[in-house]
């Protein structure tokens, strides 16, 4: 297999990663690790001068000086001065979880600083993405000097023009693909930036926003408007951190490691009232991990902006009163329960409209009326069945709604930017793993046809390469062997939880269980068995295949369980390949 690629069941292309035994048994030798671990960090292709940063990742080795973030000097001084002059600050933040910790991390420090910002959260449904012109013409009447914008501003060009002639100052601090042209404010601090030589593109916005404070500490420490050895540690920021770089799905590579590793164990010390409050409520006992983060932390706090009030995810993350976090933690919880059944809804539909688009590289799907707070969701569905970049439009004259995710390789972000350039949108704009976008619905098809036209596909039939870490047999699946590949940890974008194969297994005692998905065992020739299960496949070529008794490679995920005081290993299977 390592030489030739299989077709599975579900129609992917998988091939199990060369690994070279020279570069294994060198990490043996220089890390002190166990062979399995070693084979993993081979089979990601990590160099092996960078191997210990990837096992032990350091904020303080991966996180360079602030400063040398293009105009963060000019954003600190401006900052620095708003302090001095006790100047009214608002904080503008997006309505995701991104925007959401960004604000707290910025809240939260310039309090502690000597300044109360407010945070200005905008309807996603009244008032769309980034900053508007009412909103700013309401700050600068309600008496703010200073507006500094996180994850939102990059292409808000007009807004800003405005805001400079009503005198009203504007910091952006973002992390989305931006165009050649900037934004014209006091300062646009963006690693992503043609300009910036930092190598920190993989930060979310939350990320860049943590370099800003840590650099107006020390600006505010230089000019002696907080005193150094009273100045605040500002490592009790990294949950916030670590939740909105897990949540916003940007790479775990380089700095993110570090930020997000270090920042789960301060989110294990329960400092945070509203995270621990979304603990309670998501029923969570376990130290928390990045699929905490993730699948049930992220979606409660998102849908305050998705279909409620999209300041409660800010105000749940800044809030020192216990009970009041309690309070807004339920309410989030309930607005969660009614966004998975607008969710269901729209996904049956956007299901049933993507197969007369199956033959595209990138599904374009739209309709009236559709949630405009769940067609993220709803794309990051679509991805998972069809494993194709996705966006989900609902249509509404010239002012319809788009939201797309997108696979590994293909930059969705940079894509859309593109189509904004020639003008098929009026506005939009992303990272390589999703995107938003306004546009009119008369265009949804010349956008359909730009998209596919501008991402053909490098592979002769079109099909992306799914790679698989390394071989392993049923009976050396084992607790202690995955226990190991905790030091590859953190696993999510960029460096995806391991793919194992198990060859040449016989399937049985398939069953259906739950509403949609498969459970099962499987066995090889030594006689060892581990249970397997295969979520969500009732329907699918997947899930028909695993109903039928036989012998297979089984590609997957080995996870490790407690029952009854017994660990034990289950394979959660995403593929098979018949024999």
């Amino acid at each position: 297999m390592s030489s030739n690629y299989f077709s599975s069941v579900n129609n992917k292309k998988w091939s199990l990663r060369a690994i070279e035994e020279r570069k294994v048994n060198k990490l043996i030798q220089d890390l002190e690790i166990s062979d399995f671990l070693a084979r993993f960090v081979s089979s990601r292709n990590i160099e092996i001068d960078k191997a210990e940063d990837f096992i032990n990742p350091s904020i303080r080795k991966q996180l360079p000086s602030p400063l040398l973030l293009k105009d963060m000097t000019l954003a600190i001084n401006r900052i620095s001065k708003a302090f001095t002059n006790n100047e009214n600050i608002a904080i503008f933040g997006d309505y995701d979880v991104d925007g959401a910790t960004s604000s707290a991390v910025l809240y939260k420090s310039f309090k502690l600083f000597g300044n109360e910002p407010i945070i200005y959260i905008p309807d996603r449904l009244k008032e769309g993405y980034g900053p508007n012109i009412k909103a700013l013409k309401k700050l600068k009447e309600e008496g703010i000097d200073l507006v500094v914008t996180v994850d939102c501003g990059m292409t808000s060009f007009k807004e800003l023009d405005y805001a400079k002639n009503i005198n009203l100052d504007v910091i952006v601090v973002d992390h989305h693909a931006p165009e050649a042209k900037l934004p014209d404010a006091i300062a646009v601090i963006n690693p992503n930036r043609i300009d910036d030589n930092t190598g920190l593109g993989m930060l979310a916005a939350v990320g860049v926003s943590f370099m800003l404070v840590g650099a107006l500490k020390s600006k505010l420490i230089e000019i002696n408007y907080i005193n150094e050895n009273n100045a605040p540690n500002l490592s009790f920021l990294l949950d916030l951190v670590a939740l909105g770089t897990i949540c916003d799905v940007v790479p775990l590579i380089g700095a993110n490691r570090a930020l997000v590793k270090q920042g789960l164990r301060v989110m294990s010390k329960k400092q945070n009232n509203g995270i621990n409050a979304l603990f309670e409520v998501s029923e969570i006992e376990e130290i928390p991990s990045v699929f905490h983060a993730g699948f049930l932390l992220g979606p409660r706090i998102n849908a305050g902006g998705r279909v409620g009030q999209p300041s409660l995810g800010a105000k749940l993350l800044t809030t020192d009163n216990k009970n009041e976090a309690r309070e807004i933690s339920y309410h989030l919880n309930c607005l969660n329960e009614e966004r998975k059944k607008l969710e269901a809804d729209v996904l049956y539909e956007a299901k049933t409209l993507a197969l007369s688009f199956e033959s595209n590289e990138i599904l374009v799907l739209s309709k009236k009326n559709w949630h405009i707070g769940v067609i993220g969701i709803v794309a990051s569905r679509i991805v998972e069945l069809y494993n194709k970049p996705t966006i989900i439009i609902t249509e509404d004259g010239k002012n319809s709604k788009g939201s797309g995710r997108s696979v590994s390789g293909k930059d969705i972000g940079k894509l859309i930017t593109s189509a904004k350039q020639s003008d098929i949108i009026f506005n939009g704009g992303g990272h390589p793993m999703a995107c938003g976008l306004t546009m009119d619905e008369t265009k949804i098809n010349d956008l359909r046809q730009f998209l596919n036209k501008n991402n053909k596909s490098k592979n002769r039939d079109n099909k992306t390469i799914y790679w698989v870490d390394l071989a392993i047999s049923v009976s050396g699946a084992i607790p202690d062997l995955i226990k190991q590949l905790k030091l590859a940890e953190p696993f999510g974008s960029g460096n995806p939880e391991p793919k194992f194969i198990i060859k040449n297994v016989n399937l049985f005692n398939s069953k259906i269980v739950g509403e949609n998905h498969v459970k099962c065992t499987l066995t090889d020739s030594s006689n060892s068995r581990i249970d397997a299960i295969a979520f969500r496949c009732i329907g699918t070529p997947l899930g028909k295949s695993l109903l039928n008794n036989y012998n297979a490679h089984v590609i997957g995920k080995l996870k490790l369980s407690e029952w009854n005081g017994r660990e034990r290993l289950q394979m959660h299977i995403d593929d098979v390949i018949e024999l």
